[in-house]
């Protein structure tokens, strides 16, 4: 019987080449199930392990693993469901397993992964109360960092109209749920950082389960929130959610909306203690003086009681009236300039001043609505613009970006 010799001579490395590269590309994504044993964790942070079931030993290796988790939470006899591919070491022509994710039976890979990141960034002191900055009382602008069509924005807008009508905003369009969103939710933090235009920062989203608010449980993104040089305050989800972000953010509210309300105050309480402040600080005044009357009503009577020293009480009276008037002097206008600071401001935050600096306000005719856009008006259409004293109605003739 004639035998018939294969037209080629594999090398062993090229062999085991090309079973390399036969077996990791069909097993390139797959979940396996079986017992941990033989567990070894190396200097170097890399894991190796065996993976058995009643037939069969495949061996198996997480490098980086202590970048990712906690030896402790794995060992020898437990049962796992691994994710990972399948690779061929071809200096010993054998195959293992290469893990990426690693779930313990009964244990939600979400879950796991939350705790270990927890406990990891607690341990580093991430969430100590000593890093946490504080939430301006009278923010002139605020950040908001969302989704800029979900409930939340709407619901935060009309929480921050209602208590300080005029407060300025700006938005930071981001996804809040995908495999993008971490990303753009760090950008938008950079971005605020970088260009310092807001007081403070609100992170937020709407509820959702665990699978929904994973990006706010990402690694980059909780070290980001702690190097906010602004504030950073949370929403996320319904009271009962907490995220990596919550932890190390500087305040967390419970919702988007009580975070919206945290962060603005009151516009008409501030006036209402304004003028407490005001009528504490005139009688507070007016105190001081009649003790310092009735201070040298009495030492005037002294005088007259001792006129052998007269002329020297007389010189310390004049000294002592001297001193009092400048030391009033310099309380009445260290008042008077906080209250002007604290009007100055306030007025700068009114529409109206702002009009009468110059500026005007387009509305349009028939829905009184203010014009932000070109493209809110057509060419001929009435529209009103409020000046300072009065309005004009103007037709648009023209209009460009």
């Amino acid at each position: 019987m004639a035998f018939f010799w294969p037209t080629r001579i594999y090398t062993v490395s090229e062999l085991t080449y090309e079973i390399r590269k036969l077996i990791t590309s069909e097993l390139k994504d797959v979940l396996v199930e079986g017992e941990i044993s033989n567990l070894r964790l190396y200097p170097s942070g890399h894991l190796y392990f065996s993976l058995k079931d009643q037939n069969s030993v495949i061996k198996c290796v997480m490098f980086n693993f202590l970048d990712r988790y906690f030896g402790e939470e794995l060992k020898d006899g437990i049962s796992v469901i691994l994710r990972g591919r399948v690779d061929v070491y071809e200096k010993r022509g054998e195959y293992q397993f290469v893990v990426e994710d690693v779930e313990p039976r009964g244990i939600g890979l979400l879950a796991l992964k939350f705790e270990l990141l927890k406990r990891k960034l607690k341990q580093e002191g991430m969430f100590d109360a000593k890093w946490k900055k504080r939430i301006p009382l009278l923010p002139e602008k605020v950040g908001i960092i969302t989704s800029p069509h979900g409930a939340a924005i709407r619901d935060m807008l009309k929480i921050i109209d209602r208590k300080f009508c005029n407060m300025h905003v700006l938005i930071y369009p981001v996804r809040v749920q995908g495999d993008e969103s971490a990303n753009e939710i760090i950008e938008g933090l950079e971005y605020f950082n970088r260009v310092k235009e807001v007081d403070v920062i609100i992170l937020a989203r709407g509820g959702g389960s665990l699978e929904d608010l994973a990006p706010f449980n990402d690694e980059r993104l909780a070290r980001t929130i702690f190097a906010s040089k602004i504030p950073v305050v949370t929403g996320i989800g319904h009271e009962i959610d907490f995220t990596i972000a919550d932890f190390v953010s500087d305040l967390r509210a419970p919702t988007p909306t009580a975070a919206a309300d945290s962060v603005v105050p009151d516009k008409g309480l501030l006036k209402e203690n304004l003028k407490s402040l005001k009528q504490r600080l005139k009688r507070g005044m007016e105190l001081f003086l009649e003790k310092a009357k009735a201070s040298l009503l009495c030492l005037f009577m002294e005088l007259r009681e001792n006129k052998v020293f007269f002329e020297r009480q007389k010189i310390y009276l004049d000294e002592l009236s001297n001193a009092l008037s400048v030391a009033i002097s310099e309380y009445i206008k260290e008042k008077r300039d906080k209250l002007l600071s604290f009007s100055i401001r306030l007025e700068s935050l009114n529409p109206e001043s702002v009009l009468r600096r110059g500026y005007s306000i387009a509305i349009k005719k028939e829905t009184g609505k203010v014009i932000k856009d070109v493209d809110q008006v057509a060419l001929d259409e009435e529209i009103y613009v409020r000046l300072h004293k009065g309005k004009l109605l103007c037709a648009v003739q023209d209009k460009s970006n």
